[in-house]
């Protein structure tokens, strides 16, 4: 929940420049990592399976942050797609391990 509370404040602040999704999105992907590991008190297991989790997490941040960076022209448009990439975020991160394993499988 926090990963998806920082993703949707890093999005609004977003909204009003211009940003680079993909360097962003990497940027936001290693503060989640650090995130994880400091709130788990463990480091992760770093495997394959959590390389295609996080890669798909990547792909989805960059999205959403394109997203905002192209079609955002108001305060309340960037709230709205901010809101609504947190939940998907939230969504996916929660799912994410589990269809990364099918998809590797």
């Amino acid at each position: 929940m926090l990963e998806a509370f920082v993703l949707a404040f890093w999005a609004i602040w977003a909204g009003d420049r211009e940003i680079y999704a993909l360097t962003e999105s990497l940027g936001f992907m290693i503060l989640v990592v650090l995130l994880r590991t400091a709130t788990a008190f463990e480091l992760p297991h770093i495997d394959l399976i959590w390389g295609v989790a996080m890669g798909i997490l990547w792909l989805y941040v960059a999205v959403a942050f394109w997203l905002v960076n192209r079609f955002s022209r108001s305060f309340a448009g960037t709230m709205m797609m901010s809101a609504l990439a947190a939940a998907g975020y939230f969504w996916l991160s929660q799912h994410n391990a589990a269809l990364a394993a099918n998809w590797v499988s």
